[in-house]
């Protein structure tokens, strides 16, 4: 067991994708605590520490990302290939937007370090634009898979009910008994517990999305709230970097 787990960390950290997931969860958890502890203002100095911590992650994991838009857009080209519609435009379109988010962000990062001047301000609203519209698609995709699913367990309880129905009658030539047909709590939580990877990547996608929209205005959320919900789609990330099985397919 111990075994096992030294080498799922080992497998993790030689991951870029995991590396910045902790990086990640480390930036957003800094931004909660001194958001909490400025909010006390018993301890304003490791407020500041904190803060000032929170922003050299930032720039560590905008570093760590150089040249990952040129990897979203080869995703994009293998993904227009993908048989459904749905998918096909929602998951090329996102790498897409997600490519010209993280362009925008290598030029925000070159200007925080000194290399060029450049308009920090207005780099960084048009990269929360790109990586907005990502998330909204990648949204749709969760709406999507949602009511495939739904529309599938839908079919198999009417299957089931119409075999129950001749079963009772006595017109049925089958001789096992039909299964048991779900309430509508219990079909649920079938279909969560068994479509987990759909139901993470929502709760990603909508903690997330509410970063770029407190970022271009369109709301307004304290630091606290927005450390809280990075953390949250932070540890959904780094849930399905460790375990392949709870990543969404294709994604």
């Amino acid at each position: 067991m111990a075994t096992d787990f030294f080498s799922g960390v080992v497998k993790f950290n030689a991951q870029t994708s995991g590396r910045d997931k902790l990086c990640r969860l480390c930036q957003y958890g800094c931004k909660l605590v001194w958001w909490y502890i400025h909010q006390d203002g018993s301890r304003k100095d490791l407020a500041v520490k904190l803060k000032n911590l929170e922003s050299s992650v930032s720039t560590t994991r905008k570093l760590l990302r150089f040249g990952k838009s040129v990897d979203f857009i080869q995703s994009a080209l293998k993904s227009i290939h993908i048989d459904d519609t749905v998918w096909r435009l929602t998951i090329t379109l996102s790498k897409i937007n997600q490519a010209c988010y993280l362009l925008f962000d290598h030029l925000i990062w070159a200007g925080r370090v000194g290399i060029m001047k450049v308009d920090s301000k207005k780099w960084s609203e048009l990269s929360a634009r790109f990586w907005l519209v990502s998330l909204i698609l990648n949204l749709v995709r969760n709406f999507y898979d949602i009511y495939v699913i739904l529309v599938r367990e839908v079919k198999i309880q009417a299957a089931r009910a119409k075999k129950s129905s001749s079963y009772v009658n006595g017109n049925s030539y089958d001789k096992d008994k039909p299964r048991k047909i779900l309430t509508n709590n219990e079909l649920a939580c079938k279909c969560i517990s068994e479509n987990k990877p759909v139901w993470l990547d929502l709760i990603k996608n909508v903690c997330d999305i509410v970063l770029p929209l407190n970022s271009l205005g369109r709301i307004h959320v304290t630091p606290g709230t927005q450390g809280v919900v990075g953390v949250i789609s932070s540890i959904v990330g780094i849930a399905t970097t460790w375990d392949p099985l709870l990543r969404l397919v294709p994604s």
